[in-house]
Parts: structure tokens; sequence; C-alpha cells
């Protein structure tokens, strides 16, 4: 044999045994090493440690998922974690003295959650620590309750047709719906990191064309492309603490034929599949509104003329209020600002979509709640912030595989516990813990 290939293969078994089994990402004997989390709260509350907080780290490959507290010090000191990638997420629940004893506020509620999380972190040699910042958001008042976005059979039943939004007044008082915003938001439909997106993949919108609020663009505002108002004079529509109210796509009863714009008698094959959305309290008919600004009436969006129609405050494309599948978009309400102060557009920052379709920039301050969906495979990187949403719900089973689209199923707000009659839902900003999976059902409770 020549000597040159003899030391060549020489030199290459040198190589091999002096490996070590981590070197090889994905191999089946990965060394764990140390890990430490340190967990604090908001810079805005005093930036201090979180001593004594919940935190999950969950393995994006194997799924399997390692918990624990923090210690005094805010620090969660793992001994021996599996090298991978993993999302991190952080809650603890303070009631109003431990409140008061940590940041000397004093506070009207009885419980208040602080939430974080960070998605995608690796765990390996050369990677031994991750700082996780806890916020609160907004507890109370109007909640979303139930988000309807899987649709119902595209043979047997109504197809997205039959989609619906149900909002919850979550508080002691008489709140109106008058007024209340209602924004699905859109972005980045995968993971991959970009030089125009942030780390986690979500688009970096502070590089958006016409920008001209820096940094702030990220982490002050969220992006909708589609913003629907209620209508009212501000007392026209009560809503009694612990009732809801549902907004339908289209308020017919999808169980029961119907004809179309188009004059065509539609069936529905399996009515057990769908809902009856005729008792819908709104609707988001957009056919005026698309003849208004020349486009036509979409087949299936028919209107139901005892319903009312939503105020369409921002529009980007379609001919129906479609809940993306695709996309997995989050769902925001919020109010305390005029249709003139969101008033900003901006296109996707993406080189390929500069003539692309704009979408609303709305103020993460004024937002009352919002719910981030995706799916099983986290496909699409997250829409809110943590102190709106730290979590992600998705239609899942008991054993938490995911349902897939147009299955009849829904995620709901779970019930915390019942006063006098009055339902408080769980609202602790987190949607992994608050949600749960139903059969679509309009002004139900989960199980």
């Amino acid at each position: 044999m020549d000597k040159k290939v003899l030391f060549l293969m020489m030199a290459f078994l040198l190589f091999l045994t002096g490996c070590r089994d981590d070197d090889f990402v994905g191999g089946n004997n990965l060394t764990p090493v140390a890990f430490n989390i340190q967990v604090k709260y908001d810079p805005s509350v005093g930036n201090i440690a979180a001593a004594n907080t919940n935190v999950t780290l969950k393995n994006l490959e194997t799924g399997e998922t390692v918990t624990g507290k923090t210690d005094a010090n805010g620090e969660l000191k793992l001994a021996q974690v599996l090298p991978g990638t993993y999302d991190v997420t952080a809650n603890i629940a303070l009631t109003s003295s431990e409140y008061y004893q940590i940041f000397g506020i004093s506070t009207n509620q009885s419980e208040v959650n602080f939430n974080g999380s960070q998605q995608k972190i690796s765990v390996n040699i050369n990677v031994s620590s991750a700082t996780i910042v806890l916020s609160n958001g907004r507890v109370g008042d109007f909640v979303v309750k139930q988000y309807y976005y899987a649709g119902s059979s595209n043979s047997v039943g109504a197809l997205f047709r039959d989609q619906f939004v149900e909002i919850h007044n979550n508080s002691n008082q008489v709140l109106y719906a008058d007024g209340l915003y209602v924004a699905i938001l859109e972005g980045n439909t995968n993971n991959t990191v970009a030089a125009y997106t942030q780390a986690n993949g979500q688009y970096d919108w502070s590089k958006s064309t016409g920008n001209s609020i820096g940094s702030a663009a990220n982490t002050d505002y969220v992006y909708a492309s589609s913003v629907f108002k209620i209508p009212g004079s501000g007392t026209d529509y009560p809503i009694q603490p612990g009732k809801s109210f549902v907004i339908a796509q289209t308020a017919i009863n999808h169980k029961a034929p119907y004809t179309n714009n188009n004059g065509q008698n539609v069936s529905i094959q399996d009515p057990s599949l769908t809902v009856d959305l005729s008792g819908a309290e709104f609707e988001t008919y957009l056919g005026d509104y698309l003849v208004a600004n020349g486009g036509s009436v979409f087949g299936s969006d028919v209107q139901n003329p005892a319903v009312p129609d939503m105020k369409v405050v921002f529009w980007s494309n379609g001919n129906d209020w479609i809940l993306n599948l695709v996309s997995r978009p989050a769902i925001v309400i919020f109010n305390g600002v005029s249709d003139a102060e969101i008033n900003n557009y901006i296109k996707i920052p993406n080189p390929k979509d500069l003539a692309g379709k704009l979408f609303m920039r709305i103020p993460k301050n004024v937002i009352m709640d919002g719910v981030d969906t995706t799916n099983k495979t986290l496909t699409a990187p997250k829409d809110l912030p943590d102190n709106i949403d730290a979590g992600l719900a998705y239609i899942k089973n008991p054993a938490g595989e995911a349902f897939g689209d147009y299955t009849s199923q829904a995620v709901i707000r779970k019930t915390k516990n019942t006063v006098s009659g009055r339902v408080i839902l769980q609202d602790t900003n987190n949607s992994s813990n608050d949600f749960v999976t139903i059969k679509a059902n309009p002004k139900g409770y989960a199980q």
C-alpha cells in the first residue's frame, strides 16, 4: 500500500478515536452538560431576581421536558441536561401581599401573574446558561375565550365558513363591547433566520420600508393583516360579568343548507361537524366594504341582516375573514385608541415582498388580551411578546398530539372558578397553560 495513503488512513482513525459522542449532532450518546437559568423580573419593576419561579425546558427534538424552581437568587441550576435545542418558559403567580413585599407596590388584584420565555435556546458544552425576563400583562376586563380557527370538514362540513371568536367579560362589572377592536396578526410563517428577521425568525420590523421608529418597531408594536371594530355609541352592547359574545365569520346556521351569493344551494352532508352561528352577536361581513372599494362579494360571505356587522377598520387582501391555517395568526383585542391613531401601515421587511401587502401597526400597550397560535412542530415564530402571551396554543388531543386542520376543534380558555354564578376564566397571560382543546362550541366551556 502506498505510504501516503496509509498515513491518511491512520490519521483518520486517530481522529475518530479522539472524538467525543457529543461532537456528533443528533448522536444517540450525547453527554449531558450543566446548565443554569437566571430568572429576573422586568426592569420596569426593579430587575429583581425571581425566586421560587417555575421553569420548564422543552427539548424540541425529543419533546421531553425538564422542570424545576429557581432558588432565592432566581437561579435554576441543572446538573445534567441533554445537549439540544430547547424552548424555555418561566412563570410565577404572586398574591397581592407577595407582590407588595417584593416590589413595595400595592395592587387590587388578588393574584398577579408573571411570565417569560425564550425559544430555541442551544444547550451544549459551549453554552451553559440563559436569562429569562418575567413580565406581567393586563388582567381582567375582556379576554379571548374561544378561538375556532381550524374549521370543519372540507368535504362534508362547512370548511372555513364556520370560524368564530368568542370574547368573555372576565371582570365583576358590566362592560360594553362597543368600540372594541379585534385584530388578526400576521408574521413570518417559518423560523428561518435571515438578514430581515430577528433571532427567533420573526420579521425585523425595524427594517420595513418607511419605518421611522427604529428598534421600537419590534418591542412596542404588533402587526395586523385585518382589524375589525364592534359598532355602537358606547352603551349599546352591555356584556354582563361572566358572560361572553361571539363574532362569527358568517352568522348563519352552518348545520343547515343555505343559498350563497352566487345563487347556488349549498348542502351540509354532516351537520354534526359544524356549528350554528345564527345567534352570534356580531359577524364580519365584507360585502359592502369590498363593493365600495371596487371588489366583489365572495360567494359564501352571506350576510345575516339580523346580526350587526363589524366595522372594517383595516383589510389587506382576500374576500372573507379567513383565520389562516397556514400562517397560524395570533389574535388580539384592544381599545383606548381611535381609528386615526392606528392609521399606520408598513410592509413586510423581506426583499422579496417589498411590493407586497400592508400591515397595520398597533401599539402593544393598548392590547387587552391576545392568543398566539402555532402547531405542534412550531413552524412559525411567536407573533406576541411575553407580557401579552408567553405561550402558544394549538388544537391537540389528550395525548398532546396536534389535530389536523378542518377537524371541528377549537382552543378554549380554562374555567378558573365560579363565584355566585359568575364564571371566571383562567388568565395567566400564558396560552400554553390557559387553553385546552374542545369540539367547537359557541358559548360552551372547557370540560
